[in-house]
């Protein structure tokens, strides 16, 4: 049996699924399915190298997709700063790099607490009449 990692698929509604990916061999293309376009990973860290994540995008999303307000807010919180940029389109949560650079499961103290973020955020970014 292949090894799979846990990651959390971000939509721009601010809908939370968790998925499971092939931990190696084929997980470029399993992100290319979750975020419909070419993938680009970036990895995300507070200054002190602490609460490290990686999210994948559709490398061309700032083209063709919505904005992605709940997925930029949230690496705004983990990274301790403003991003000069918005995240666009369906994100994918995924763990920081482990020794031999292959990608690990969301980290479970995140996981636990995303859907609460989450909650905070729909008033902040709800477009109700």
């Amino acid at each position: 049996m292949s090894k799979t990692i846990r990651g959390v698929r971000l939509d721009p509604d601010g809908t939370l699924t968790d998925i499971e990916l092939p931990a190696a061999a084929g997980l470029i293309e399993a992100l290319r399915g979750q975020v419909d376009g070419g993938v680009e990973i970036a990895h995300y860290a507070r200054p002190d190298g602490k609460r490290r994540l990686a999210m994948a995008v559709d490398a061309g999303g700032a083209l063709t997709k919505p904005e992605n307000l709940y997925a930029t807010s949230l690496v705004n919180g983990i990274y301790l700063n403003q991003l000069p940029y918005c995240l666009y389109g369906t994100v994918v949560l995924l763990g920081a790099l482990d020794d031999s650079r292959h990608h690990t499961d969301v980290p479970e103290p995140l996981h636990e607490v995303l859907p609460k973020v989450m909650d905070a955020l729909k008033s902040r970014y709800s477009t109700s009449a």
